[in-house]
């Protein structure tokens, strides 16, 4: 078990690099079939008019693929198996389309050391840009078992 670093308070705040990637229609197409939605062309073609509503968990997979959860790790000195992901919510704000180039900006939003249970909760927000406009934010909510004494 890692042991509690007050330094992670410090990082409330915290800016992840930007970056951006581009929304495959083939992407989607397995994405369906993995979630065994991909029964009808028009089922597919309804997808790729608006992701987010059709699959909200695919702009999570994209921080994942950019290794979001790494670098949140990195910043914490532990390793990623040490964090449980604990909860997440999307919300839509507009349609995002196989096609779309999605700019992807995460801010750790707050963090909180609870003593009585050991455990450090991490918050961060997510927002999906697609040239300039909303689509789709998230919240998500990492938490590290920890000991006491640490830095």
């Amino acid at each position: 078990m890692p042991r509690f670093d007050s330094r992670w308070l410090t990082l409330e705040g915290y800016e992840f690099p930007v970056f951006q990637a581009r929304i495959s229609r083939d992407r989607v197409h397995r994405y369906l079939g993995f979630l065994g939605q991909q029964d009808t062309p028009e089922g597919q073609g309804s997808a790729c008019d608006d992701i987010g509503r059709a699959l909200p968990t695919l702009p999570f997979s994209l921080e994942m693929e950019a290794g979001v959860v790494a670098q949140l790790a990195g910043l914490l000195e532990v390793d990623a198996d040490r964090l449980l992901h604990g909860e997440q919510s999307f919300t839509c704000h507009g349609p995002l389309r196989c096609g779309d180039l999605v700019t992807v900006d995460s801010l750790l939003r707050d963090v909180a050391w609870k003593p009585g249970s050991r455990v450090c909760f991490f918050t961060k927000e997510s927002r999906f840009l697609v040239a300039g406009r909303l689509t789709v934010s998230s919240r998500s909510v990492y938490a590290i078992k920890a000991s006491e004494g640490g830095s």
